[in-house]
């Protein structure tokens, strides 16, 4: 299973990564920025970056292990890199939390000053996860090449294939979050053990429900 932890600057999900090494160390856990961020990062860096690690966690599904990303990924460009097919489970959510806690949070940082694009950009990321409709070419201008939007392009609200749940982190202490987040991976996992797709069916039990036979 692949997993990704997204957000914003300033809503934890970068903070929790310690937490999840400690409490799930089965899974092969890492900073989505942790190859060096360039100076000149953009849409076309991040989208590269995110193919990266899908392609990490093929390498860990085909060893038996799951993988957790933590970072900057967008739930349209996950879905729309090339290589995404390969993976049997996703699960992504969306770490969130209001204007002020972010501003207040990014100024202790002190690494980067708050802006207002930065809000924006939240904001956008807000509605995205509920809405895959809302301004897409926020995300497809100026996008990697192999980029694969049909894969969703022209869903609407409402979609059951768009699924990304928003865990609000504001007002909350790293533990707390964390640990909403390992029940939320917790869930997604128990959840992906009980669901069989159609194509994960063997022969054997397509040849029963041709013929009318018990196991259909």
């Amino acid at each position: 299973m692949l997993i990704f932890v997204t957000g914003a600057s300033g809503s934890g999900k970068t903070a929790v990564i310690p937490g999840l090494r400690k409490r799930l160390p089965e899974f092969d856990i890492h900073d989505f920025d942790e190859r060096d961020v360039p100076s000149n990062a953009d849409t076309h860096w991040r989208q590269q970056q995110t193919e990266y690690w899908i392609n990490k966690g093929i390498e860990n599904q085909r060893r038996g292990r799951d993988t957790i990303i933590c970072g900057g990924a967008v739930y349209g460009e996950i879905l729309a890199c090339p290589s995404i097919h390969q993976i049997d489970d996703l699960a992504v959510c969306l770490l969130d939390c209001s204007d002020i806690v972010r501003i207040d949070r990014m100024r202790r940082r002190g690494t980067n000053e708050p802006t207002m694009e930065m809000l924006c950009w939240a904001a956008w990321l807000r509605v995205h996860a509920v809405d895959p409709s809302w301004c897409p070419e926020v995300i497809m201008e100026d996008s990697y090449d192999s980029m694969k939007w049909e894969n969703w392009q022209g869903w609407e609200r409402g979609d059951p294939r768009w699924h990304q749940p928003v865990v609000d982190t504001s007002g909350k202490k790293i533990d707390q979050i964390t640990t909403e987040v390992v029940k939320w991976i917790e869930g997604e996992v128990s959840a992906s053990y009980k669901d069989v797709r159609p194509d994960e069916l063997r022969d054997d039990d397509l040849r029963e429900e041709d013929n009318g036979m018990p196991g259909s």
